[in-house]
């Protein structure tokens, strides 16, 4: 030691010593610089390669100055270094970004640890490896990734996060990933797949059972489908698990929790949960303090004491379940923690029970439509001094407003509407020092009486006001007019008067909505109306209004309702109202509106984009008594109303036939749309119908009636595609009935009555369907289902026209006289004819009653009133006259030697006609009471439809409850043929529910074939599935034990390409076979689907058929 002790002094001391110790630094500088060059230059490789392979497209050039001179990437946008300038984060948030992601170049970084690229549009298959580029990932130091809200759709099952030794978030929620087998470390806390199509049970019980350390768990939204079996005994850790809006069933009572003693969140809502009791493992998690439950089958009293062992207790939501009962009062003992109590949508009756007033916490009290009833608001309610949200709608509360909520004085929203409440609006609510914190108060749907009280001018945080179905008179105070950020005013059916003050939205809030249709109100429209630019919901219809329409209107660059019909308008249509490129319904109907139709009303066709009054409640009072209606109906607000109450309302009883739809605001086009609804009839309108109409190409209802419009019916109107309605009467048009007409698929009302139209009526589509009355008092119009064209006979031909009175008696008496005797003539030989006739019949019935019929053949054709000779409506290909007899012969009596086929709707037969020609004639089964105008429309309907998969709709023939349907003969037989013989197997489980077909329901049973297709297996087999499966159950089964490939048919599967298509085939069947109607796709979705799909569509059916959602929800249609 003393040697080497020496030997460091001597180099020290000595010159050559120093000299080495400095070139040692030295050396040691340059290997660290050199390092970290290296280091930097390595990073800047693989965010390139990164950028090369994964980025196709930067619309924002966010990336620009990412290049190969740079030589640090610190300074890049979204790159965050440390301080030894190795990258440690990207976050490319937003950024617009767009290409097939390809992860491990990032993962190669060595110093990173966040990746942030949420909201982009990323796809492809995470975490794989891409073959042309070799990336060797034996270890990343990633603690975050975060991939949200992207394009991603491929399955999920490579392990590479496994080298992730340190992850511990993972967030790859709101993409379209169909399933998830990959593997993970034991380092994950948080896990997100939220809103996903993931339904693979087994994914979710490997996450409760293989990640000690999982603290959240959100599986919300997806597609999981079958028994919640899953524990938390491996997860004890859990703290956050969400499993809401999916299918899961069984019964919650016998769900088993495990060792949840860290569980602070379960949300299990939006499920099918069944079961009339708590699972008694509940009680192990004490500290959970968020407990939702709503909209799942639970029933059975609301288990209070059980509830009230969870001690910590924050947030209890039992909403939409079948909870009845009165609500205990030991649920009260959660009172010392409870935040939010929803109990709305059960069948929950008498009040809340006075131990709530030790509730001192509680923020958020909904229990909305329920049975409630007593005193419970002024005696409990009243008393919570930190209540903010407060829902008591549609229950049977009465007597008056109570004063006493005043005492809340932190409540933002209070909900009374739909109940009983009566007397006047307290004038004490606003007072200087109560709710001064209330932002929308709604008493809709109550019996309140007098006058809007002017004191609510003093709650200047109100935004939204609903005051609609009551008795209130007077006019609307001036100071409700002035509130600064009053967003949503609807008032609607009252007995309001007064004007609309001018200086709305200037001197005020910039209001949103303003509803104050079916009152008195009269005056002139605001000039300052135009100011009122956040505007989407205008309805004041059904007032006294008059003066003319404002030009500023076209400011109105928001606005998507626009209702002004049955007041005193006059003047002419602003042209500036074609600036309001949002507008998708416009109703000026019943006014006094002259000057000619401005074609800039279709300035906004092809240019609207769908969504701004997208899930609005709303009812359409659809009037169907023709031309003794005013309009075509009206469109409500519905926010809060019982239908009950709608039903009494005046305008649903003015007109002879009224239908009540309700629902929720659905746009009938994604992208590129056009107004759809425009009435503008019972004015003075003149001139020519603008050719310019005709590109509306969504447009459903177009009601131009009881006007004096001119010229002809635009040939454009063929373009009309998505029309429903098109009234056109009483107005002074001249010319024929254009042939376009003819191919409007959807059209079911048509009328042109009271014009000067002239010619045949076309023949083509459903014009010859629709009653004659819709042609009626058109001098010179001809032909079905108008007298032919050529006949003097009716109201429709030139008429009879005498010859003065100046002929002579002589004449007249010989004129009378050879009359008769032609009379007599005739009349012998018709008597002739007649019995040549009788004869000739009672031979052809005698031959028919001697064939062999079908024991499953019943003819009801008593009190027939057209004789039984009825031709068979023909299309593309003519028949001969056909008669009934023709096909009775032809089936030799529709005999069972001639049945070929029995379906779910009825027989079919096989028919050789004389001339030799072989037909198939469907007999269908008495299932409606459908209409021979709605029969025949939907025929010529169906006719149209040309297809070489499809096979051809020949004709139709109706007699008395008959319906008959001629197809073209397959001698090869039908695809159930083909694929095996017709089963059972099609309906959708809701069926047997409600027994009610839906589309929905059809979405299901196209699903089933498309699984025929792909399987070659028949939808039910017991030999093959058991006597309690079928195909589809089978199926579903295979695909959540990952065996999805066992269900493709191996002749199908020639090569690797093609597989691939067969599961995304595959992908398409199971989504249509969705359990819950409302997650199937609609059959637009499908087609967008498959044309992703397809690279050859050639004369595809999907391409030539115009298809559509209904914009009425008629699920919840309601008859008057």
């Amino acid at each position: 030691m003393k040697r080497k002790w020496r030997f460091s002094e001597f180099l020290l001391g000595s010159s050559s010593g120093f000299l080495f110790f400095l070139l040692l630094n030295l050396l040691i500088l340059i290997l660290f610089m050199v390092d970290q060059v290296s280091s930097q230059n390595s990073d800047v490789s693989a965010l390139l390669a990164f950028k090369k392979s994964s980025i196709d497209s930067d619309p924002n050039g966010f990336l620009s100055d990412w290049s190969a001179s740079s030589s640090n990437p610190c300074s890049w946008k979204g790159v965050q270094c440390d301080a030894s300038k190795h990258v440690v984060s990207l976050d490319f948030t937003n950024f617009g970004l767009m290409g097939h992601l390809y992860f491990p170049h990032l993962m190669v970084l060595p110093s990173l640890k966040l990746v942030n690229l949420k909201e982009n549009f990323f796809s492809g298959d995470l975490f794989t490896s891409d073959a042309s580029v070799s990336v060797k990932v034996t270890s990343c130091g990633l603690e975050s990734i975060d991939l949200s809200c992207n394009n991603f759709s491929d399955p999920i099952s490579h392990p590479l996060l496994l080298s992730c030794h340190y992850l511990a978030y993972l967030n790859l929620s709101h993409n379209s990933i169909p399933s998830v087998s990959f593997s993970f470390g034991s380092s994950l806390s948080q896990l997100d797949l939220s809103s996903n199509r993931v339904s693979d049970m087994g994914f979710l019980n490997y996450s409760l059972s293989n990640c000690q350390n999982l603290n959240l768990l959100n599986l919300s939204n997806n597609k999981f489908n079958g028994r919640l079996t899953a524990t938390l005994s491996s997860s004890k850790t859990l703290s956050i698990l969400d499993l809401s809006y999916n299918n899961f069933s069984g019964s919650f009572t016998d769900l088993q929790l495990g060792d949840c003693s860290n569980l602070t969140v379960l949300n299990l809502s939006h499920n099918q949960l069944s079961g009339t009791g708590f699972p008694s493992s509940l009680t192990s998690c004490q500290n959970l303090k968020r407990l939702d439950l709503s909209y799942n089958v639970i029933q059975g009293k609301v288990p209070g004491l059980f509830l009230a062992s969870l001690r910590k207790l924050q947030i209890l939501s039992l909403a939409h379940n079948g909870f009845w009962g009165e609500i205990p009062v030991e649920l009260a003992r959660t009172c010392g923690t409870l935040e939010e109590l929803d109990l709305s949508g059960n069948s929950i009756s008498g009040g809340l029970p006075s131990s709530f007033v030790s509730c001192l916490s509680l923020v958020s009290l909904n229990l909305g439509l329920n049975q409630l009833s007593g005193e419970f608001v002024s005696t409990v309610v009243s008393t919570l001094p930190n209540l903010r949200y407060l829902c008591l709608s549609f229950n049977n509360i009465s007597g008056a407003v109570p004063l006493s909520l005043t005492n809340c004085t932190q409540l933002q929203v209070l909900d009374l509407s739909a109940n009983a409440f009566t007397g006047n609006i307290p004038n004490g609510l606003c007072s200087s020092h109560s709710f001064s914190a209330l932002k929308k108060l709604l008493l809709a749907d109550n019996y309140l009486v007098g006058t809007v009280p002017s004191e609510l001018g003093n709650c200047t945080n109100l935004m939204g006001i609903d005051l609609s179905f009551n008795f209130l008179t007077g006019s609307i105070p001036l100071e409700i007019w002035t509130l600064p950020s009053l967003s949503n005013l609807v008032m609607w059916a009252n007995n309001l008067t007064g004007e609309i003050p001018e200086g709305i939205c200037v001197n005020g809030g910039n209001l949103e909505t303003l509803i104050l249709n079916n009152n008195f109100l009269t005056g002139s429209l605001p000039l300052s109306i135009g100011s009122c630019t956040n505007l989407i919901w205008l309805s004041l219809a059904d007032n006294r209004l008059s003066g003319e329409i404002p030009a500023s209107f076209g400011n109105l660059v928001n606005l998507a309702i626009l209702q002004m019909g049955n007041n005193s308008l006059s003047g002419q249509i602003p042209p500036e109202i074609g600036n309001c490129r949002s507008l998708i319904w416009f109703d000026l109907n019943s006014n006094a509106l002259n000057g000619s139709l401005p074609p800039e009303l279709a300035n906004q066709a092809g240019f609207i984009v769908p969504g701004i009054v997208s899930g609005k409640q709303f009812a359409f009072v659809r009037n169907e008594g023709g031309t003794a209606c005013r309009g075509a109906g009206g469109l409500v607000e519905f926010e809060g109303i019982r239908k009950e109450r709608l039903a009494n309302l005046p305008m649903v009883h003015s007109c002879p036939s009224t239908r009540i739809y309700s629902g929720q605001t659905v746009y009938t086009f994604t992208s590129n749309g056009s107004i759809i609804y425009l009435d503008l009839s019972y004015n003075s309108l003149s001139g020519n119908i603008p050719d310019d109409y005709g590109t509306m190409a969504y447009l459903q209802v177009l009601n131009l009636g009881h006007n004096r419009l001119t010229g002809v019916i635009p040939d454009s109107f063929g373009g009309l595609r998505a029309i429903g309605v098109l009234d056109l009467s009483h107005n002074n048009l001249q010319g024929p009935v254009p042939g376009s007409l003819g191919g409007l698929s959807f059209l079911s009302d048509l009328d042109v009555s009271n014009n000067n139209l002239s010619g045949q009526i076309p023949t083509s589509g459903q014009l010859t369907t629709f009653p004659a009355s819709r042609y009626e008092n058109n001098s010179g119009l001809c032909g079905v289902p108008l007298p032919a064209c050529g006949s003097q006979s009716g109201s429709h031909s030139a008429g009879y026209h005498t010859h003065g009175k100046q002929q002579s008696i002589a004449v007249g008496v010989v004129i009378g006289i050879t009359l008769s005797l032609l009379t007599i003539v005739v009349l012998l030989f018709a008597l002739y004819r007649a019995k040549r006739y009788q004869e000739k019949e009672e031979k052809r019935e005698k031959y028919i009653e001697s064939l062999a019929t079908s024991g499953s053949s019943s003819w009801k054709l008593s009190g027939v009133p057209e004789p039984l000779s009825i031709n068979v409506a023909t299309f593309e290909k003519p028949l001969r006259k056909l008669t009934f007899a023709h096909l009775l012969e032809a089936t030799n009596g529709f005999s069972a030697d001639s049945l070929i086929g029995s379906g779910g709707f009825g027989e079919v037969y096989k028919a050789q006609l004389k001339d030799g020609c072989v037909v198939a004639i469907k007999k269908l089964i008495h299932v409606t009471a459908q209409g021979d105008r709605e029969f025949m429309a939907e025929m010529e309907t169906i006719g149209k439809i040309k297809h070489r998969n499809l096979v051809p709709l020949l004709g139709y023939c109706k007699i008395g409850e008959e319906r008959l349907l001629v197809y073209e003969y397959m001698k090869w037989g039908s695809l159930d043929m083909v694929l095996h013989e017709k089963t059972k197997g099609y309906v959708p489980p809701e069926y047997y529910q409600s027994f009610r077909c839906t589309t929905k329901g059809d979405v299901y049973s196209y699903g089933v074939v498309l699984l025929e297709l792909l399987s070659d297996k028949r939808p039910i087999d017991p030999l093959e599935f058991g006597d309690d499966n079928n195909l589809v159950g089978w199926a579903k089964q295979l695909q959540k034990d990952k065996r999805g490939q066992e269900i493709l048919d191996p002749d199908l599967i020639t090569e690797t390409s093609v597989e691939v298509e067969l599961h995304q085939y595959l992908k398409i069947a199971f989504e249509c076979l969705d359990d819950r109607p409302l997650r199937r796709p609609t059959m637009i979705q499908v087609m967008a689907m498959f044309k992703e799909l397809q690279t050859d569509s050639e004369n595809d059916v999907l391409d030539s058929l115009s298809l559509k959602d209904s914009f009425i929800d008629e699920s919840r249609e309601i008859r008057i």
